[in-house]
């Protein structure tokens, strides 16, 4: 169900943060604190160091930026940068996106900061969640005019005393590089056609088990770290099943034969309308550990197919989010056609 992996010994793990309201994810350092904050009635998510100095406070904090651009990117930049020094720029690019990366200090150099700013058109986040209010960043940032174009822009915005920062600014460095925008049109695809079905599945999680036989088809991909125990890693699984349909093939008979299957150690918590099947939240508990596993059911043509998110009780709510999304791409029987 669940998959743990060693740390390395030489330098600490990192954990995966998931953006729900706008399909984001980030790396950082799993001694650092993710926590999040509420202005003007808005929330907003900052990363914080481990404390430093004599008053022990976190060495840099790090503010995840997205709202939509009201300005163009250089003019965005500017209520960053001015007034300040900066030291260096370059460019970054991601799929669908392109901007810069900033690093700058305070005119008396007492402060260093970095700002890392993605441009995405309007088009590119079609289909993903609706659009929530914009975060707030830590200094006024340009109100979109009446005749803006639809873009976005997403960032990290970091800071800290300099002495500090500097300690600290390979892992603000790799936070900024593990930026991405989770757009499930540009996963690759898994497709089967002689299952009749296909996948998208985002390419940090990594495919760990394979079966076939029998009529079953199970592949088991394993997500990137969503949470650390004394270095080492803890993840989420998400398995896909291809199997013969019970019964009269329909997507009920399917859940009802696989909650039969799992037995009385699995209770079902919600039971719920998906696209034109099912998708249960389930909880299990053990000696060792509680659980929380999502499973989606469709069927087509006389088979059933089934995604399963089994996460620890702590790491399920940081992930489930991102299952949905991954779970909206899988098309099954006479929705895949073509090579």
């Amino acid at each position: 169900m669940l998959a743990a992996g060693c740390g390395s010994r030489r330098q600490e793990p990192y954990l995966t943060y998931f953006s729900p309201e706008h399909a984001l994810t980030l790396r950082y350092p799993s001694s650092w604190k993710a926590e999040q904050a509420q202005q003007d009635g808005v929330w907003y998510r900052y990363f914080l160091a481990p404390p430093a100095g004599t008053e022990r406070k976190p060495a840099v904090s790090v503010t995840l930026i997205a709202g939509p651009l009201g300005a163009s990117l250089d003019q965005y930049a500017q209520t960053y940068l001015a007034g300040n020094v900066v030291q260096s720029s370059r460019d970054e690019t991601r799929p669908g996106a392109r901007g810069k990366f900033y690093l700058f200090a305070s005119p008396d150099g007492k402060m260093r900061q970095s700002l890392l700013l993605l441009e995405e058109s309007a088009a590119a986040r079609v289909g993903l969640p609706p659009t929530p209010p914009p975060r707030p960043t830590p200094i006024p940032t340009p109100a979109a005019p009446s005749s803006a174009p639809g873009a976005w822009v997403y960032g990290l915005y970091a800071q800290g005393e300099a002495t500090a920062f500097e300690s600290q600014l390979p892992m603000v460095e790799e936070m900024a590089r593990s930026l991405a925008l989770e757009r499930p049109a540009l996963y690759p695809e898994e497709r089967n056609q002689a299952l009749a079905f296909s996948l998208r599945v985002p390419p940090s999680w990594r495919s760990t088990r394979t079966f076939s036989g029998g009529g079953t088809f199970v592949k088991q991909y394993t997500s990137p770290a969503f949470g650390a125990e004394k270095q080492q890693t803890v993840h989420a699984s998400l398995t896909l099943t291809v199997e013969p349909a019970p019964g009269d093939g329909g997507a009920e008979a399917y859940q009802k034969a696989t909650m039969d299957k799992l037995g009385e150690a699995f209770v079902v918590l919600t039971h719920a309308p998906w696209r034109d099947g099912y998708v249960d939240v389930l909880h299990s508990e053990t000696p060792v550990a509680v659980s929380r596993s999502r499973r989606y059911y469709r069927t087509a043509a006389g088979r059933g197919y089934s995604l399963a998110l089994e996460a620890r009780d702590d790491i399920y709510p940081r992930v489930w989010h991102w299952c949905d999304m991954i779970a909206a791409t899988l098309e099954v029987g006479p929705e895949v056609s073509g090579p």
